[in-house]
């Protein structure tokens, strides 16, 4: 099991990186690890409820069914349902606005299915795919939001 959690500041408002986060079909644009991302079922509220994912990370391709949840305003959860290479990927963004910049904090918990793989391995791999993730969704709420 790999626990990583990854917080920097974003000189961005909050609802703008959250809105980044939640606009799941536009992962693509600046996840270079995410190939497509499909809506397939969707709240009352006409907010996602289920995507599937399809990556492509180190030339091996993916695909993922992941729940999605809004556990409070200012946080967006998913939670794998389906998927190769782990048996549990949850995360969960969090978002704290302080003024013009927001504290982004990035959770990523992981058990992989592949057998034999050391934990210590396992966690360094889940630490730069969050470091990854981290960087280019602060890159993103950056650029969007022009040096706020």
């Amino acid at each position: 099991m790999a626990l990583v959690s990854k917080t920097l500041e974003v000189s961005a408002y909050a609802d703008a990186i959250l809105s980044i986060v939640a606009d799941f079909e536009a992962y693509p644009q600046w996840n270079d690890e995410v190939t497509a991302v499909y809506i397939l079922a969707r709240y009352n509220d006409g907010r996602p409820s289920q995507l599937r994912i399809d990556t492509e990370i180190q030339g091996q391709p993916g695909t993922y069914i992941q729940a999605v949840y809004y556990p409070a305003p200012a946080q967006i959860q998913t939670v794998m349902q389906q998927g190769q290479l782990f048996s549990k990927q949850h995360q969960l963004f969090s978002v704290v606005e302080m003024g013009p910049s927001s504290l982004l904090t990035v959770d990523l918990d992981v058990e992989t299915s592949i057998p034999g793989v050391p934990d210590v391995m396992v966690k360094k791999l889940v630490n730069d795919a969050l470091e990854h993730l981290a960087g280019n969704l602060k890159a993103r709420a950056e650029a969007l939001a022009g040096g706020v």
